[in-house]
């Protein structure tokens, strides 16, 4: 039998396949799977991962380089760590060595190791745990029944149910036999809130990983959580690659959060990598949302996944009560109607707190000449100039550009009008209505650093600001106890969307952000203005039954080939020049023709619905097959045709599985 003598390295490159070198004879350390070792790369000194060990391999022997150093004693990426990561760049067609810099803190990647790591161990609960309702009680021992064959579940309760004292209770369980925990957030303004509830029942075993963590703390909770001497780590989308040495579950809240899908480089899922974590490492998984993902439902329909229902609250308030203001009677005025401000005053009258939700930011989201009809456009994207007045700026949303506000128009000089609204114009509506008011807007505009989003989230959760103002971020999880009202100022917005999933989207944001009223002791308010009160979806969503809304609508999916029915991916192109884009794709998809065996039906190409960004012209074929494997193996031919033939000169191209954006 031969020796096995040749490291298969994983570098952070474009291309795909792993490098081989050598053994270095110098080394005092012995190679092992998962070190981290530096490597000669062209002529440069590369960081690498040794990710297998062979006997064989390609490149002859004499032009084989010896590594240069190996940097650890024993490995820090352990075997299902490193499987996941081979998993990943399967599954997203993604470079290995790009899946690894994703997947491993960016200080181990700079030659580091942190030192002196604390072991906390479990001694018990830190606070009294709260008293469960009858539905937690036969949520929690359903639960428990279906997680001890570690099947996934779904644990799907309404607003306001109490499914985080579900999850304590079952991370607890699992704390107490020496297990460790994962829970995963969506968003980083959700982590202090999350951390908050379980630092209150499990003192300073929580370690928290999310953007806003240091580098150096990031990996110490990683290498930490590898040597068993972290036992809960909280954290958003990246967190899922933390390696962990006895993994017993994995609670992923909000499951069906948008969030949880990385929209650049590695394009992936951090809830569908939850699933695949859990069944390597034979941990529990959880699901939990008030408003569950249609592939999540899709999964419990084919008995893929157990389902737990919460349909009470904690509290014995009723669910909101719901009011439609009809646009087409009542005119509107930076986003505020004469019966919406009525409302308001009568819940400030009893000293409640009210959130007004429109989920735009800036002050308004078109600029245009009265005369000529000409708009404020970006120059390098297509697509209008956002307004944002008090800094008197033009921004495009997508590219960053901007440019001061021109007084007139800048084609013919006229006037000027602006069109539409966003949280800036509904903030000044309000602050003329309400000028004694405390309000607080809260989006990204207003929340770019930590510092600021924990200070406005403070404000929010204490009840001082009576007014709030937000978009999404301010509706996901958040549990606002003095909160009776919530205003939607724009239905239309999310009824019309172009995108198979705009009614999804939109039943779940409304759901959400009524979810938030009346969470204790008194019925809360929800006020929907709209130009279509008589739209059917509305009608649905209003009466809360999202699961009879979602039995409806995935048979439009299944009429239609969209997913979860049928697996998607979308190959996306961008050059300077439009003609190169489409002769690109236009070979791509003359080549999807010759693959008829694999049922592989390529839409397109077409232009991205948004044709220009950042001074690049855009467009993408959209792959549908109801086999994913047979899915998969067409885009690995895909794949090679383009880089056998080498067809995709000047244009930069990638491949997004399971896509959520199709802009």
């Amino acid at each position: 039998m031969l020796k096995k003598s040749i490291l298969n390295v994983a570098i952070p490159t474009p291309v795909k396949s792993l490098f081989d070198y050598s053994v270095n004879s110098e080394s005092k350390i012995k190679p092992q799977i998962g070190q981290r070792i530096q490597v000669p790369f062209g002529n440069k000194k590369r960081l690498g991962f040794i990710h297998d060990i062979s006997s064989s391999s390609k490149v002859s022997k004499s032009k084989l380089k010896p590594f240069l150093e190996i940097i650890d004693e024993a490995p820090i990426v352990d075997s299902e760590t490193r499987e996941l990561i081979k998993w990943c760049s399967n599954y997203y067609h993604y470079p290995i060595g790009s899946v690894y810099s994703t997947a491993v803190p960016k200080y181990l990647r700079d030659l580091k190791y942190p030192n002196n790591i604390e072991h906390k161990a479990f001694m018990g609960v830190a606070e009294e745990r709260k008293i469960l309702t009858k539905a937690q009680k036969k949520a929690l021992k359903e639960s428990e029944k279906y997680l001890k064959n570690n099947n996934v579940l779904l644990l799907n309760g309404i607003t306001g149910s109490g499914k985080t004292e579900i999850y304590m209770r079952l991370i607890e369980k699992e704390l107490e036999l020496g297990r460790q925990a994962l829970f995963l957030v969506p968003e980083i303004g959700l982590t202090p809130q999350t951390a908050n509830v379980l630092t209150a029942r499990f003192g300073d075993l929580v370690n928290i990983i999310h953007s806003g963590t240091s580098p150096k703390t990031r990996a110490a909770v990683w290498v930490a959580a590898q040597k068993g001497l972290a036992q809960l780590v909280v954290g958003t989308r990246s967190a899922v690659f933390t390696p962990f040495s006895s993994l017993g579950i994995i609670v992923v809240d909000e499951e069906h959060d948008q969030s949880y899908k990385q929209q650049n480089g590695l394009m992936y899922s951090a809830r569908d990598l939850a699933v695949v974590k859990a069944k390597k490492l034979n941990a529990k998984l959880i699901l939990g949302s008030a408003t569950p993902s249609f592939e999540s439902f899709f999964n419990v329909k084919n008995k893929k996944y157990n389902t737990v229902e919460i349909n009470k609250r904690v509290f014995s308030t009723p669910l909101p009560e719901n009011k439609i203001i009809d646009l087409r009677l009542h005119p509107i005025t930076k986003g505020l109607t004469k019966p919406l401000i009525k409302d308001i005053t009568k819940q400030l009258g009893k000293n409640k707190q009210v959130l007004i939700y429109l989920n735009r930011r800036g002050y308004a989201p078109l600029t245009m000449c009265e005369d000529c009809g000409h708009i404020e456009d970006c120059p390098r994207c297509d697509t209008s100039l956002v307004l944002h007045k008090k800094i008197n700026l033009l921004k495009c949303h997508h590219c960053a550009y901007q440019k001061t506000q021109p007084p007139l128009c800048s084609e013919c000089g006229c006037n000027n009008v602006i069109v539409g609204k966003g949280t800036q114009q509904l903030e000044e509506g309000l602050r003329d209505q309400f000028p004694n008011e405390e309000i607080l807007r809260i989006d990204r505009d207003t929340t770019r650093s930590q510092k600021k989003r924990e200070l406005a989230m403070e404000l929010a959760h204490s009840g001082e600001a009576k007014i709030l103002i937000g978009t999404q971020m301010l509706t996901k999880g958040h549990d606002f106890p003095n909160l009776s009202m919530v205003a939607i100022i724009n239905a239309d917005q999310g009824l019309f969307g172009s995108d198979f999933r705009s009614s999804e989207l939109f039943a779940q944001h409304y759901l959400q952000a009524s979810g938030r009223s009346g969470r204790r002791n008194e019925r809360g308010l929800v006020v929907v203005q709209t130009h279509n009160p008589n739209h059917p979806l509305l009608k649905k969503i209003i009466n809360n039954n999202y699961k009879s809304f979602f039995d409806d609508s995935i048979k439009e999916r299944i009429n239609h080939l969209w997913p979860p029915f049928y697996g998607a991916a979308l190959l996306r192109a961008e050059a300077t020049n439009k003609t190169k884009v489409f002769e690109f794709l236009s070979k791509i998809s003359r080549f999807g023709e010759t693959l008829k065996n694999q049922k592989t039906l390529f839409l397109g190409p077409v232009s991205s619905p948004i044709e220009r960004k950042l001074g690049k012209h855009r467009g993408q074929i959209l792959l549908l097959n109801k086999n994913r494997k047979k899915l998969h193996s067409t885009l690995n031919q895909v794949i090679l045709f383009i880089e056998k033939n080498d067809i995709n000169k000047g244009v930069r191209w990638i491949i997004d599985v399971d896509p959520i954006d199709m802009s």
